[in-house]
């Protein structure tokens, strides 16, 4: 199976109508998951043949809740908010990393390029969940409050 031509680079310049002048689209994991879920459905069926339905729709399920998830983590005011549900999108975006390597798909070209933004997503949420733990008040580290002394 061949890529279309146009790609993650063609959809990430062309701004979906619904995301004009939101702040959201400027996050590029977001426009690699958005891209990827909306590619779910349709490339499971092709990718998803050596494998379950079940599999297919786990997959599909799992590349959707990293979207979701990036996009309610950003809209959240509070640090920890946004470091929950980028750990959500996290655990989805591995997840949906193993649904593709369970199913066998190794040489596949749309495989690569799920891999390939899958992996970049992950990368980014592992950075922002860091720099976000960082700003984090001591008392919210997983050490605990600092002891006067």
């Amino acid at each position: 199976m061949t890529l279309p031509p146009a790609g993650f680079q063609s959809f990430e310049h062309d701004t979906p109508s619904v995301y004009l002048g939101d702040p959201l689209w400027r996050v590029r994991m977001f426009r690699m998951a958005s891209y990827l879920a909306g590619r779910a459905r349709t490339d499971a069926t092709r990718l998803g043949l050596h494998a379950s339905l079940a599999q297919a729709d786990q997959l599909v399920r799992a590349i959707n809740s990293v979207a979701a998830n990036i996009a309610e983590g950003y809209s959240r005011d509070s640090d920890a908010d946004r470091r929950r549900f980028y750990g959500y999108a996290l655990g989805s975006t591995r997840e949906a990393i193993t649904w593709m390597d369970g199913m066998g798909l190794y040489g596949n070209t749309s495989y690569a390029e799920y891999l390939d933004l899958l992996v970049q997503i992950r990368r980014q949420l592992l950075t922002s969940m860091k720099r976000i733990k960082r700003k984090a008040p001591p008392s919210t580290t997983r050490h605990g409050p600092r002891v006067p002394g």
